[in-house]
C-alpha cells in the first residue's frame, strides 16, 4: 500500500480496529471518477440505504482513487478496514481465482447474455459464493461494457494491424499470455498509470470499455478507437465478510434489495453512456472502426488458444466447466 494510501486511511480514521464494527457506518471506497455511471449509482444506494434504515446505516463514499486504485481497496476491505469497494473481476481474480472463468475472451455475445448469465443461480451466484472463503461477501454484478483496443499508430483491420502494438495489460498471466498470441507487447500497469503512459509513448495502445476511453481521456493520446469488443468486463460489487455477517437479518435483506436496485440502475446508466459516447469520442477526432468479424473470430480462437487451459486450472476445473456449458446454453 503506497504512503498516499496510509495517509488518506490515517486521516479519515480507518485503522484496524474498525475490524470490531462497533459503527453501522459502510465506508465505499472505488477508483472511478464522479461523472461515472457507477458514482452515480453508488449515490442512489447510499441516499437509499439511508433512507430505508431509518438512519440506522450510514453511507460514506470515497470516490476517483481517493483511497487507492482497485487493488489496494480490495485489500482494505479484505483485512476490515473499509467495508465495502467494487472492482472488475478481472482484477479480483488474484483474490478470488474463480473469477478466471470470466476473462475468456469472446465469453458473451451480448450485454443481455452477459446480465442473464451474471444474474442466474448456476453463473452469477456460485461465483459470488466463491469470495466468501477470501473474506468478501458478494452483492452482484454491474456494468463496464464490452472492451476494445484504441492506438496512435492505425485503425485495426485485421491481425497484422495488432502486430508490435505496445499495448496495456492488467498485470494478470493469462491476460498477458493473450496479448501476447495476437503479437503485440502488453505492458502491465495500473489503471491509473495509463494516461500518463500514452502521454510518454511507454505504451501506444491499450484496451478498455467505451466509456472508459473518454472518461480518462485516453483520446487525447490515442487516434484510432477499433471496436473489437474482446471481452465483457463487469464490476463485482461486495463488502467485508466478518461486517455483512454482523448486521442484523433484516439489514442484510435491506442492503440485498438496495444493492440489486443500485446494479439495474448503475447498468442502465451505463448502457445510456456507451450508447452515445462514440459519437462523443469522434467529436474529440477519434477515428472508430468496427473490426471485421473473422478478424474477431481469429482473436477468439489465438487469445483462448493461449489462455483457455490456464484459466480453466485457475478458476477449478469442475466449476469453469459448469459454467462454460451453462453459459452455452443461455
Amino acid at each position: 500500500m503506497n504512503h498516499v494510501v496510509k495517509a488518506a486511511i490515517a486521516t479519515l480514521g480507518l485503522t484496524l480496529s474498525f475490524q470490531s464494527f462497533a459503527s453501522n457506518v459502510i465506508r465505499l471506497a472505488h477508483d472511478s471518477q464522479e461523472t461515472s455511471p457507477v458514482h452515480k449509482a453508488m449515490l442512489h444506494f447510499e441516499k437509499e440505504l439511508e433512507k430505508r434504515s431509518n438512519g440506522e446505516l450510514e453511507v460514506e463514499i470515497y470516490p476517483a482513487r481517493q483511497l487507492g486504485d482497485v487493488r489496494e481497496t480490495t485489500e482494505l476491505v479484505q483485512q476490515g478496514n473499509l467495508q465495502m469497494t467494487f472492482g472488475a473481476s478481472v482484477l479480483l481474480a488474484p483474490y478470488v481465482p474463480e473469477f478466471n472463468v470470466l476473462d475468456v475472451f469472446y465469453l458473451f455475445d451480448s450485454t443481455e447474455q452477459a446480465h442473464k448469465a451474471l444474474d442466474s443461480d448456476n453463473i452469477g451466484k456460485p461465483l459470488l459464493q466463491s469470495m466468501e472463503s477470501k473474506g468478501f461477501h458478494g452483492l452482484g454484478f454491474m456494468e463496464v461494457g464490452f472492451r476494445s483496443v484504441t492506438n496512435s499508430k492505425q485503425p485495426i483491420q485485421s491481425l497484422d494491424d495488432l502486430k508490435g502494438l505496445k499495448i496495456r495489460s492488467a498485470a494478470n498471466p493469462t491476460q498477458i499470455s493473450a496479448w501476447r498470441s495476437v503479437s503485440t507487447a502488453p505492458t502491465p500497469l495500473s489503471w491509473g498509470e495509463i494516461f500518463t503512459s500514452l502521454q510518454q509513448g511507454l505504451i501506444n495502445a491499450q484496451e478498455s470499455s467505451l466509456y472508459s476511453i473518454y472518461a480518462e481521456r485516453f483520446y487525447e493520446a490515442q487516434g484510432y478507437l477499433s471496436l473489437t469488443n474482446h471481452i465483457y468486463t463487469n464490476y463485482v460489487l461486495f463488502m467485508n465478510k466478518e461486517f455483512w455477517d454482523a448486521l442484523p437479518s433484516d439489514q442484510q435483506a435491506l442492503v440485498d434489495e438496495v444493492s440489486r436496485e443500485t446494479i439495474a440502475l448503475q447498468r442502465t446508466l451505463a448502457a445510456e453512456q456507451n450508447a452515445s459516447v462514440i459519437a462523443d469520442l469522434e467529436e474529440k477526432g477519434m477515428k472508430v472502426n468496427d473490426v471485421p468479424a473473422e478478424v474477431r473470430e481469429q482473436m477468439k480462437v489465438k487469445m483462448n488458444a493461449a489462455v483457455y487451459d490456464s484459466l480453466r486450472e485457475r478458476t477449478g476445473e469442475e466449476l469453469f466447466d459448469n459454467i462454460m456449458t451453462e453459459i452455452q446454453s443461455l
